[in-house]
């Protein structure tokens, strides 16, 4: 019994200060480790998370203002709930510095395996860390975002996982100063469109464009990307970039049908298979003494599509003199966004912008963003209670062609409890 317990703190200090080459769901830091097996040099470590969510989006639901076809192109409007996921995270330990880890995601229309990777840390010297990944897994710039919904940029570029091989070290250049530098080689995710509201069980057309997950495609390649940090007690400093190239197949392809006005661009040429792409941005912020704040902008190209976005997102988690485990804490949170196709809605020779007011073309439209949240810590690590609140604007018209925005009722609240063990 004591040399499992000791077996465990190893792991949980391990954990709290390697360097972290891709955001990990159910590290020790957000779900600390409370079912554990040994078996000589193996370990099985068994966690879990389950969410059941109330959404009410804004305008009125039903046949008749949902949409035509009632739920199957808009989404609907009428409040819901659903059981949004229920997670079973396996982490088997090799020895002290190799684990397989996974994340199994059960849905009540299917399921899945949301990660799968194999785990190495190791220090030497003393004042250098080192971190690797190979797998199934999200890229090594994905951040705890610390709400339901994600930022937008958050769903276009870092939000799903890719196939990579990934490495990272962190020097310790004085007491809480590290210096880290990281990178990684993975396969080109597919575009694909994501909704900008946070369920994703209810169809919808209000969309942006963003990297799905890992796929197999024809003539796809190789994305290699890249991260440096700097972190200062507890105040951080960060740029990233990716780089690779678009093949037809869930690139190029994706573009001219996502994008009715995709083929007006100027210099757009038919039949071309191949296009630029690239991602890059960067982090500025502080974490301590339960604050968290931090801004991140990032821009991008996907063949002739140039777009940017950016956020600033502040929260603090309060701690409360209840007994006995109830009501650890709260912490109210605030993030203002906005998302941009540059020359979105510039008027092209054709005599066609990107962008028009059709819900169909809103992969096209521009957007800012306002979430409020309140995260209610009820007992212990074990469960929450957010409740969020996010307020979308729409940009959507083509001055040059006297069409004004056309706004579109899509605010969202959700009411979420959570339970994590």
């Amino acid at each position: 019994m004591q040399r499992s317990i000791l077996v465990l703190c190893v792991v949980m200090v391990g954990l709290l200060s390697a360097p972290a080459a891709a955001f990990d769901e159910f590290s020790d830091q957000r779900v600390p480790t409370h079912f554990m097996l040994r078996a000589k040099d193996l370990t099985l470590i068994l966690k879990g998370e389950l969410e059941l969510e109330l959404h009410d989006i804004a305008g009125r639901g039903g046949p008749g203002h949902d949409s035509p076809t009632d739920r199957k192109t808009l989404g609907t409007r009428s409040p819901f709930v659903e059981i949004d996921s229920l997670w079973l995270a396996l982490r088997v330990g090799i020895g002290e510095t190799v684990g397989v880890f996974s994340i199994l995601e059960f849905r009540p229309d299917g399921a899945g395996v949301g990660a799968v990777w194999v785990d190495a840390r190791w220090t030497g010297p003393g004042w250098l860390e080192h971190h690797g990944e190979a797998g199934y897994h999200t890229p090594i710039v994905t951040v705890d975002r610390r709400t339901e919904r994600y930022p937008l940029i958050g769903t276009a570029f870092w939000r799903e996982p890719e196939l990579h091989l990934a490495y990272e070290a962190r020097m310790t250049l004085a007491r809480r100063v590290h210096l880290d530098l990281g990178g990684s080689l993975a396969m080109m995710r597919p575009l694909d469109l994501a909704g900008v509201l946070d369920s994703r069980s209810q169809a919808g057309t209000i969309n942006v464009l963003g990297q799905g997950p890992a796929a197999t495609l024809s003539g796809n390649g190789v994305v290699g990307g890249g991260r440096l940090a700097l972190e200062v007690h507890g105040a951080f400093l960060e740029g990233f970039g990716f780089l690779g190239r678009l093949a037809a197949e869930g690139g190029t392809d994706v573009l001219r049908s996502a994008l009715p006005n995709y083929r007006s661009l100027d210099g757009y040429r038919e039949g071309d298979a191949f296009g630029d792409f690239f991602w890059a941005g960067g982090r500025l912020g502080y974490h301590g003494y339960g604050v968290h704040a931090w801004v991140e902008g990032i821009v991008s190209r996907e063949d002739l599509l140039d777009r940017w976005g950016a956020y600033a997102q502040a929260s603090w988690r309060i701690p409360l003199p209840v007994p006995g485990g109830w009501l650890p804490g709260i912490e109210p949170l605030v993030r203002v966004e906005t998302f941009r196709i540059i020359g979105g809605a510039d008027v092209q020779a054709s005599g066609h912008a990107l962008r028009s007011t059709a819900p169909a073309n809103a992969a096209s439209w521009d957007y800012d963003g306002l979430t409020l949240a309140l995260i209610t810590e009820v007992y212990r690590e074990l469960f929450r209670i957010r409740v969020e609140y996010s307020f979308l604007r729409e940009h959507n018209g083509v001055p040059g062609l006297g069409v004004g925005d056309a706004p579109f009722r899509n605010d969202e609240l959700v009411v979420q409890l959570e339970l994590r063990f």
